[in-house]
């Protein structure tokens, strides 16, 4: 389980996130909804261990994500970001192939 516990963000000295309390169990599937600027892609690099929490904590299977070592966590966890690819030749990529990527 993916967990955040009263998680606080900022994005430099801008607060962005405000106790978040979240609870992901695995194989479920779970959506993100909001207008332009809520937070949802700070959320979601909260959750990928991407960004750290100024408060709270973020914890995978009970354990804080930040003492995952990072081979490890990839094997768990991986963020793909939306937008348009670097390389065009990544568009005949699928998503299973782009997340072995991560595991290299």
């Amino acid at each position: 389980m993916l967990a955040l516990q009263c998680v606080d963000a900022s994005l430099g000295r801008t607060p962005v996130l405000h106790g978040i309390d979240l609870a992901l169990r695995a194989g479920r599937w779970t959506s993100v909804v909001g207008p332009n600027g809520a937070g949802k892609s700070t959320l979601l690099r909260l959750m990928a261990g991407l960004l750290a929490p100024t408060a709270g904590s973020v914890r995978l299977d009970g354990r804080p994500l930040a003492q995952w070592p990072h081979r490890a966590r990839a094997r768990r966890l991986a963020w793909l970001a939306q937008g348009g690819a670097a390389d065009p030749a990544a568009d005949d990529l699928l998503a299973y192939d782009v997340a072995m990527l991560g595991r290299l």
